[in-house]
């Protein structure tokens, strides 16, 4: 039976403007391109894993009644997405209007939320009913982190042995404890810089204390490495871009890639990548599925949109 996962989290509405260069404030420049699409850490994460093979794909997000939330769901149905959605009528979906500078390949985002609320836990747990079908669920670390945090506690009450993980982007309210009550925490190198700690190792090696089972940092082009409780003797590492640190963790290089095209939704390519494998694998894998989402996000600044290369599962 291929992997049940549910994703949580926020769906949004991407409109994606390309132009030459960053304009200056105060001026008035011409836009090249102008694209629309459904975005959200969600939303990108689920476009990934949809275009994956042996993976059952389900999704809990916040819809309204507007124009853009049916566009949504029924777009992400035609993918193979089962979409829970916890209807709010007067709601509008946040948009995010991001600036791709083609010079500098830099996308700057101006994001508004409107009237939209984060995901309750109530909501959720009321939405998703039975959590006993699924293997794998992943979460956000929203602006509601303690609620976020409550929810990770209820579904572990609900179904122990299901697989959490969650994306830490911002340091928000309940961050330490979420650390150990998750099985693979991605914390971004943001939230690491933001902490004090100024490179890979060093990040892994100070927020490892709060980590119940493992780890997961990442840090741009510099790869993303992995601290794991259980230790790293019984691993297996057959790439020579991946590296054992000591007894309890190995990092991945980065995939070079000479020219970006367009940055938006690598992340989120990671954690998909990283889901998607792990959730195929025993965890004597968790060297490969590290691999696969740091090619994962590097593909996916080759090109626009969410679209997979297939050849990126050859690993």
């Amino acid at each position: 039976m291929p992997p049940n996962i549910l994703i949580i989290g926020n769906i949004c509405k991407d409109i994606i403007y390309s132009t030459q260069c960053y304009p200056p404030e105060d001026s008035k420049v011409k836009a090249l391109s102008r694209d629309i699409r459904i975005g959200g850490n969600t939303g990108n994460i689920v476009q990934v894993l949809s275009q994956l093979r042996n993976c059952d794909i389900n999704c809990c997000v916040k819809l309204g009644s507007c124009q853009f939330s049916y566009y949504i769901k029924s777009m992400l149905e035609n993918e193979g997405v089962r979409v829970i959605g916890v209807v709010e009528p007067d709601m509008d979906i946040p948009e995010s209007v991001l600036i791709h500078s083609n010079e500098t390949s830099s996308r700057t985002c101006l994001h508004y939320r409107g009237n939209c609320n984060d995901l309750t836990c109530e909501e959720v747990l009321s939405a998703v009913g039975d959590m006993s079908k699924y293997d794998w669920v992943h979460l956000e670390h929203r602006r509601n982190g303690l609620e976020v945090l409550k929810l990770a506690k209820q579904i572990r009450e609900r179904r122990a042995e299901v697989v959490m993980s969650i994306d830490i982007e911002k340091i928000r309210e309940g961050f330490e404890e979420m650390l150990g009550v998750v099985d693979y925490p991605i914390v971004s190198k943001e939230v690491c810089r933001t902490l004090g700690f100024d490179n890979l190792q060093a990040a892994l090696a100070g927020l490892s204390v709060h980590c119940s089972h493992a780890l997961i940092v990442t840090w741009g082009d510099k790869g993303a490495g992995m601290w794991l409780a259980q230790g790293t003797d019984n691993l297996t590492f057959n790439s020579d871009m991946l590296h054992k640190v000591d007894e309890n963790t190995f990092t991945c290089d980065a995939f070079r890639v000479e020219d970006i095209v367009d940055s938006i939704g690598a992340g989120d390519s990671f954690s998909a990548g990283f889901i998607y494998c792990s959730s195929q694998k025993n965890k004597t894998q968790l060297p490969e599925s590290l691999l696969l989402a740091c090619k994962l996000a590097a593909s996916k600044l080759k090109h626009c949109g969410m679209t997979v290369d297939p050849s990126v599962l050859d690993l």
